[in-house]
């Protein structure tokens, strides 16, 4: 069947496909590094999803609540949690009226990192849309924000 014969459902779930491929295998991460191999690495990746939720609180929250965003059980949580503290990305504050919790919030150097990231995706649409007339790019992203906002999500248990 060709692509013409395909519906608009078909064609956005193979572009869609496509596009959760390429994260897979880090094309956007191995731009950024420009070449580093070891900051395209998967551990480079898991620690990227941890950041950028944490930049998507916009306030410090528990290591349980960043394991529930990334997708990823609280163990593995708290060893990303202690790789980025000893890197400075992150740091841990204790719970208001509960000292037995910590509460973790981005230090400067951790919003820049994540800044760096989303300029690179940035800079990887604007090359994907360069062939694109100025309408055409318009059109798209309000499209692309309409088909984001309409997505069918599993309502939140918190």
């Amino acid at each position: 069947m060709t692509e013409a014969e395909h519906g608009p459902d078909q064609i956005i779930a193979m572009a869609l496909t496509q596009i959760r491929r390429d994260q897979q295998t880090r094309h956007l991460q191995r731009r950024a590094a420009e070449g580093d191999s070891a900051a395209a690495s998967a551990s480079n990746a898991a620690r990227y999803r941890y950041l950028d939720a944490l930049d998507g609180f916009r306030t410090a929250v528990p290591i349980s609540q960043i394991a529930d965003a990334i997708g990823v059980d609280r163990p593995r949580a708290s060893r990303l949690t202690t790789q980025l503290l000893n890197e400075g990305y992150i740091e841990r504050e204790p719970a208001p009226g509960d000292s037995r919790y910590a509460l973790i919030r981005l230090t400067s150097l951790g919003e820049e990192f994540v800044a760096g990231v989303h300029e690179s995706r940035r800079r990887g649409v604007a090359e994907a849309l360069a062939d694109f007339t100025a309408q055409e790019a318009h059109t798209l992203a309000e499209l692309l924000k309409r088909f984001i906002d309409a997505w069918p999500r599993t309502p939140s248990t918190t």
